[in-house]
């Protein structure tokens, strides 16, 4: 009777687990949800930039069936505080839950930088690094929530090969997930029990079966809440080794994602002025100068600077009162290093952000 009693118990137990772990549990039911970001880039130390910070809106439209699978579809933006409300939506994310684990259609836009610069470098003529990951997109279960704790996963595992006509590069590309200890976090909207992952992107050269030699290492740690989804993101800064290539390191800056209810909604009270934009320097990538284009329906006092990656200020390209209409600045970047930088432009209370790539 006591082995049947332990029996009935270990079975309760596990029924009540795995409902809890179902993955689409943790996101919102109803369409319309939103959610607010507050984005913070960080530096080679991992410390907050806060003066580049910037924000970030998403909504959940509808779900729909988008490339085989029945997806959740969220739209977002990412704009300044004061524009966002009046800025449309101009991407969109996708989401599927099947039992415990939950997929995410992975694409290229957050890594196109590097993989641009990599590409940059001509390691292997008939190799692109952008194309090579642009073949990869697809739907990946990404999120496991049944793993036990600390256990980690592989997403996938694909070797290729590099060669510059000397020397083969044997390369190992890895998509890795670890279920971590849940953990409460104190965020703006509340005090969140959250399911914690941690999801590394590497890329790594094979000497043999069993050693690798990291290249880049990418890390997002990532909280989850119970019908909230994701309520903060940490990646932090890191280099890419490419000592091997005879070739200086590359900074990539990291990133604090965190839930935030400080953006205001579109309301009759909110009036962004018509016409001021700033538009995508052109070219992009560029060597060594670029054109940065903005308008403004009154005038006003401009302030046009430019940033590096870890937030030093680079150049002030306009800073001056400034007649209606639309007007132009030339960034020339002659004796900078190749790299990723922050165009900021600032009338009043309104700011816009646009990154920039320096590729020599």
């Amino acid at each position: 009777m006591k082995k049947l009693y332990s029996i009935m118990l270990c079975l309760l137990f596990v029924s009540n687990l795995s409902f809890a772990q179902q993955a689409s549990e943790y996101f919102p039911v109803q369409s319309g949800f939103t959610w607010k970001y507050l984005l913070t880039p960080l530096d080679s130390a991992n410390n907050g930039l806060t003066q580049l910070a910037f924000y970030r809106a998403d909504s959940f439209a509808n779900v729909a069936n988008y490339r085989g699978k029945m997806a959740n579809i969220v739209l977002t933006k990412k704009g300044s505080l004061t524009s966002l409300p009046s800025q449309s939506y101009d991407d969109s994310l996708f989401c599927h839950f099947d039992n415990t684990h939950a997929f995410e259609y992975s694409n290229i836009s957050n890594e196109e930088a590097l993989l641009q610069k990599l590409d940059s470098l001509e390691i292997d003529p008939n190799f692109s690094f952008v194309d090579f990951f642009a073949s990869l997109e697809n739907w990946y279960s990404v999120f496991r929530f049944e793993q036990p704790a600390n256990n980690e996963y592989s997403i996938f595992v694909i070797d290729t090969t590099l060669s510059n006509g000397i020397i083969t590069i044997p390369l190992r590309f890895e998509y890795l997930g670890t279920k971590l200890d849940d953990q409460t976090i104190e965020t703006q909207i509340g005090t969140l029990n959250c399911k914690r992952f941690l999801i590394k992107k590497s890329v790594s050269m094979v000497i043999a079966p069993t050693i690798q030699i990291p290249i880049v290492v990418i890390e997002d740690s990532i909280w989850i809440a119970l019908e909230k989804w994701i309520m903060k993101v940490v990646t932090p800064s890191t280099i890419v080794d490419l000592s091997f290539f005879s070739t200086d390191p590359i900074l990539v800056p990291g990133l604090i994602t965190e839930v935030t209810d400080i953006i205001m909604e579109t309301e009759e009270n909110i009036q962004l002025p018509d016409d001021i934009y700033l538009y995508q320097n052109y070219p992009n990538p560029f060597n060594p100068k670029t054109n940065i284009q903005f308008k403004i329906k009154e005038a006003g006092f401009i302030s046009l600077k430019v940033f590096d990656v870890i937030g030093n200020y680079v150049k002030t390209l306009v800073d001056k009162e400034l007649p209606a209409g639309t007007h132009s600045a030339e960034f020339d970047a002659t004796g900078l290093a190749s790299g990723l930088y922050f165009c900021r432009f600032q009338l009043g209370d309104i700011v816009m952000t646009r990154k920039m790539i320096l590729l020599r």
